[in-house]
């Protein structure tokens, strides 16, 4: 990875209504050997290649956009550093944007977290303790308080679930529910990193194998997952052995001291990255010694079938440069900055090369070589194949 343009980096009053679940929880450890890890092809574990230009508009400019999330034939994309949320279809034309506009009704001041539910699309402003609801065109519908000021949120008709983004609103835990108007605490907070604020690019997801709500839990190793009720119904653990630097023992260290063991023991660098549901299983991902991407599939039951690193793209030979990023359904997804994509183009193929099968890499470029040069950003979607969930 040539760049990192992805590492984004209060202490509250504990309000006496909050009760802790005495929910019982099962748990799973999946024990991953890194040294096991098997170079792979792409086209071993994946189908085909899809690139999609994110049009570029002087009406809605992407300034540092974030988090990523699907839904129908919408994509939409949190954008921190404009202060916005802004929507496209799945070929990459703008639809539509929500800005932060002011305190008032109506209004937010400022991003944080939004989802697709029931037909809506729902944000949360940290700043106004409060909620917004808009239907699927961007049309304002409502809004209501939140009773969690800062976190990422899963919400419905029926639960509303938070993470507390390592700020301790409500006591020192991961996650809070929200019941009969009260904030349940859940899962006791493990890390030992304070007045650091975590950030999570994909945020509640659910899991089209079961219904679950799934949340991979930042800087660590576990993965959380919630029935449709809300409740907490397990913990699935990564276990990398002596390959991981626990929070423990990392916050004994200065950050040079800690980066030092990662590249030299070619250490598992901060915890798993992310944790994707898909249907017939999970993609999980993470790098060791700040150098190599690893990718773990498991399958609907949460059994290893594959552990693979080094990846190589034999399908069309462009490099994968960035990290994984975000999912839509079977596909695993990335975005680089267009000009940039652009030039890895270039220093291999000339424009007009002929079409590669399971790629639309040639055709892609050709039709947009004038629009690639400029500020924009370029979606790579990988399709995972059927087989490396099974055995």
């Amino acid at each position: 990875m040539r760049r990192n343009f992805w590492f984004y980096i209060i202490l509250a009053t504990i309000i006496s209504c909050t009760k802790s679940s005495e929910f019982t929880t099962s748990n799973q450890t999946i024990e991953i050997q890194v040294e096991n890890a098997k170079e792979a092809k792409l086209s071993e574990l994946y189908e085909s290649i899809e690139y999609v230009l994110l049009k570029k508009s002087d009406e809605f400019p992407l300034v540092r956009p974030y988090k990523f999330k699907f839904s129908g034939d919408l994509l939409g994309i949190e954008d921190p550093g404009a202060e916005q949320y802004v929507f496209f279809d799945l070929k990459g034309s703008p639809r539509f944007k929500l800005t932060a506009s002011g305190g008032g009704p109506g209004e937010f001041q400022r991003t944080e977290d939004f989802q697709f539910s029931n037909n809506q699309i729902i944000i949360k402003d940290p700043m106004l303790s409060k909620f917004l609801f808009y239907d699927r065109q961007g049309n304002y519908l409502r809004e209501e308080k939140s009773r969690v000021r800062t976190s990422y949120f899963f919400k419905n008709d029926e639960i509303e679930l938070h993470y507390s983004k390592n700020i301790k609103e409500h006591g020192d835990f991961d996650f809070y529910r929200i019941e009969n108007d009260q904030i349940i605490s859940m899962v006791p907070s493990k890390t030992f990193i304070k007045d650091v604020v975590f950030g999570d690019n994909a945020s509640f997801m659910t899991d089209p194998n079961s219904g679950n709500i799934v949340f991979n839990i930042p800087f660590a190793t576990l993965i959380a997952f919630f029935d449709e009720q809300g409740q907490l119904n397990s913990l699935l653990e990564f276990d990398f052995g002596d390959k991981y630097i626990n929070q423990e023992e990392a916050a004994k260290m200065t950050p040079e001291e800690r980066n030092e063991r990662v590249m030299s023991e070619n250490l598992v660098s901060m915890g798993v990255s992310s944790f994707f549901p898909m249907n017939g299983g999970y993609l999980a991902t993470f790098g060791t010694g700040y150098k190599y991407s690893h990718q773990v599939f498991l399958d609907e039951n949460l059994k290893l079938k594959g552990h693979y690193y080094n990846i190589s793209n034999d399908i069309d030979q462009m490099p994968v440069n960035t990290v994984p990023w975000f999912f839509q359904e079977n596909r695993l997804g990335f975005f680089i900055p267009s000009s940039e994509f652009f030039a890895d183009y270039l220093e291999r193929f000339e424009i007009g090369t002929d079409a590669t099968a399971k790629s639309n890499l040639h055709q892609f470029v050709e039709e947009n070589q004038y629009e690639l040069g400029e500020d924009s950003y370029v979606l790579t979607f990988l399709k995972v194949k059927k087989e490396v969930f099974n055995d």
